[in-house]
């Protein structure tokens, strides 16, 4: 995978997981979750901004968070690679995606540099976050910019995904910049307004999943996990 497909990717996980900024308006995602059962929120007639509303002031509030992850490639519908690991992110701006299977790499943004390493080339790549800006839409979120009405054309309840597990809302959203990079987005949201899964389709039909499990709300993280510290004798690309 390109080093800029990459961190546009990555970007995108970590804007709708570690929110920077609430919609307006007052809202407690715990008396919502409390408030509705799991069929009420799987309805799509239910109030979607207060969905959204909850969904980013519950990760608005962590620090930090450690998650594992699934994310599996598809050209049309069928899964070109499968991948799975570790994610740990911590505010303002810094992520680890830490790879396992198939094989090791590691994904860093320490809140100026992006670099991708992968143990088995001795190669890693990186790049400036500013560099990366014009390819992450909905990415500014990791800033603390985004509200949702401004960033999406549309953003609607989708019966095109079935749920993961029965409960879930599923939402659809079409950003309003760079509708070529960007075709749409689907993600996936518990009754406990947790992000389940994601989905973002690219041009020819590409699109990437991403599946969330055994989320850890703010565990305590050293700032060492986000900087990238090279093994002697590893080449150091630096991508404009």
């Amino acid at each position: 995978m390109r080093s800029g497909r990459f961190a546009m990717v990555a970007l995108l996980l970590a804007v709708m997981l570690l929110a920077g900024a609430a919609i307006p308006g007052s809202f407690s995602p715990s008396a919502f979750a409390q408030g509705l059962g799991s069929q009420d929120l799987a309805s799509q007639d239910k109030d979607l901004a207060a969905v959204l509303r909850g969904m980013e002031n519950r990760y608005n509030r962590l620090k930090t968070i450690r998650l594992r992850f699934e994310q599996i490639y598809r050209q049309g519908r069928q899964v070109i690679r499968r991948e799975s690991g570790t994610l740990f992110l911590l505010k303002p701006g810094k992520m680890r995606w830490q790879y396992e299977e198939p094989e090791p790499k590691l994904f860093l943004a320490d809140g100026r540099n992006l670099t991708l390493y992968v143990p088995s080339e001795n190669r890693a790549t990186q790049m400036a976050m500013k560099e990366a800006d014009d390819l992450r839409t909905p990415f500014a979120f990791l800033l603390g910019r985004l509200k949702f009405d401004e960033e999406f054309e549309t953003l609607e309840t989708s019966s095109e995904f079935q749920p993961l597990e029965s409960g879930n809302v599923v939402v659809r959203a079409v950003p309003k910049r760079l509708p070529e990079r960007v075709a749409w987005i689907v993600f996936e949201v518990t009754p406990k307004l947790q992000i389940r899964r994601l989905i973002f389709e690219e041009p020819g039909q590409i699109q990437t999943e991403f599946r969330f499990a055994d989320e850890e709300a703010n565990p305590a993280l050293a700032q060492a996990l986000f900087y990238f510290q090279p093994v002697p004798g590893t080449e150091l690309i630096q991508q404009q």
